[in-house]
């Protein structure tokens, strides 16, 4: 069934072996099989193992994918330094509570 080709969101060809995202949840993957069940396409998504309705996929090419994955993983980088910033100032508390008691009996001796 590799001639058959299925029609993107944008009504952009889509055939097996080529990249596509899924608008629902931005999951990426390669095309592996388009399939006709009755009057229905499903294209299968490699990276999910999924069938998806190809009007809910956009085609995507290799660049986009990996401007994507830089993009993502600066976004991951930033999400993971708000969540130490947000933890900051229960360590900071933490750490006072035990260097304070410590200064102060290193200054009793």
């Amino acid at each position: 069934m590799s001639d058959v080709i299925a029609y993107d969101m944008k009504n952009h060809a889509i055939s097996v072996g080529a990249q596509v995202k899924y608008a629902g949840t931005h999951t990426r993957g390669k095309v592996k099989e388009i399939r006709v069940v009755g009057d229905s396409t499903w294209v299968l998504v490699d990276s999910t193992n999924l069938y998806y309705d190809p009007h809910h996929l956009e085609l995507v090419s290799k660049e986009m994918e990996t401007a994507d994955k830089e993009t993502q993983s600066l976004e991951e980088f930033r999400r993971r330094l708000d969540e130490k910033r947000e933890m900051l100032p229960f360590l900071l508390l933490k750490a006072s509570n035990i260097l304070l008691p410590l200064a102060t009996s290193m200054y009793r001796q």
